[in-house]
């Protein structure tokens, strides 16, 4: 069960970061930075298979009203491309607004990645966010290789 939970909280974890970093970048940055990620995702896709269909744009949303939130946009009635839109003029209308909503969230980021740090073992001190998540990345496989090697041996019949 705990190592289930690990993972489960590794996932959120890793849902949490990646995804608001990309709205975080300016637009002439945001094809690179999506590059990357598709390239990650290839890696560690097994992760993510709750995040298909519905549940991916339920999770889209809630990252766009939590950032519309923040600008004092409102969300009612409104579809993610319009809230994206909104949320596009509104950094641009306001540079030192936005520049301090990624400080916060960076900050957030980081509390969050420490707790789960501190709730596993790792110790925290003078650690950034990258340092932390690569320690429970670690951590996440070293738990996946060992539920792998505690399974039983099959025998296969060869025809």
């Amino acid at each position: 069960m705990n190592r289930k939970w690990i993972i489960g909280a590794f996932a959120a974890t890793m849902l949490l970061l990646s995804a608001p970093v990309y709205a975080a970048q300016p637009e002439e940055k945001a094809p690179a930075a999506q590059d990357n990620r598709m390239e990650d995702g290839g890696k560690h896709g097994h992760h993510h298979d709750g995040m298909l269909g519905k549940n991916r744009e339920e999770h889209r949303m809630e990252k766009l009203r939590y950032m519309a939130d923040y600008f004092g946009i409102k969300t009612d009635g409104k579809s993610a491309d319009q809230l994206k839109k909104e949320l596009e003029a509104a950094k641009q209308k306001d540079k030192a607004k936005w520049e301090a909503f990624k400080t916060e969230h960076k900050a957030k980021i980081l509390e969050h990645l420490r707790e789960k740090a501190k709730e596993n073992g790792i110790a925290t001190e003078g650690k950034t966010a990258e340092q932390l998540r690569e320690e429970l990345h670690k951590l996440h496989r070293m738990h996946h290789k060992g539920d792998l090697s505690q399974e039983p041996q099959r025998d296969v019949k060869q025809g």
